[in-house]
């Protein structure tokens, strides 16, 4: 099974969205958990009607609770976090195969990104960098990329700010359950995603 946090210390980078469309576009064998107190995950999978993903939440040992979802037979885990530091914060990172961050390309965002990279630095494991709610059109997200760059591996798939994202969410759906660009943006990171975890399978 694997494990992928998507994190970042900037609120309104796009975390939940990341993570509930990443879970529904791999299919049936992936899960959810929101530890977000804020709890915008959970609100979304109150609104679903298909029974997948599973949404399950993590009290108390992190560890023990991602070993019962393997156990289930899930295959992919999508964990949505708070936008704040939280003393299991990094265990929780630890856990991760792959942490992915979200960052908008503005320069409030950019300049924002130390105290997340701190974190996951911290955490020791892989993570790439994900351009969220980015401008169609703009070359913003372009400019983004080097300045990220310098700092570690930056997603090919870019995630631009559509429409077709929020008016999915609000029926409870993801963005693949519905064809548009926003769609296939979703899938070419999953591929992204999977790929990486998969190099990390083979070369711990």
């Amino acid at each position: 099974m694997f494990v992928v946090v998507v994190a970042s210390q900037k609120g309104g980078s796009g975390k939940t969205t990341l993570a509930r469309n990443l879970a529904v576009a791999a299919g049936s064998g992936a899960a959810l958990v929101d530890t977000d107190p804020q709890g915008s995950l959970t609100d979304w999978w109150n609104r679903r009607e298909a029974e997948v993903p599973p949404l399950a939440r993590l009290d108390g040992d992190l560890a023990a609770g991602i070993a019962a979802l393997a156990e289930s037979g899930v295959e992919l885990v999508l964990v949505d976090t708070p936008p704040s530091v939280h003393p299991w914060l990094g265990d929780l990172l630890r856990l991760a195969d792959l942490v992915l961050v979200p960052v908008r390309p503005s320069p409030d965002d950019l300049g924002a990104v130390s105290a997340t990279l701190d974190l996951v630095e911290a955490a020791g494991r892989p993570f790439a960098f994900v351009i969220s709610q980015a401008k169609p059109g703009t070359i913003l997200a372009r400019e983004a990329v080097p300045a990220l760059a310098q700092h570690g591996r930056v997603a090919p798939a870019v995630i631009h700010d559509r429409v077709e994202f929020p008016t999915a969410a609000i029926a409870g759906l993801g963005v693949t359950e519905r064809e548009g660009p926003g769609a296939e943006e979703v899938r070419q990171l999953l591929s992204y995603v999977m790929t990486q975890l998969r190099k990390g399978a083979k070369n711990p």
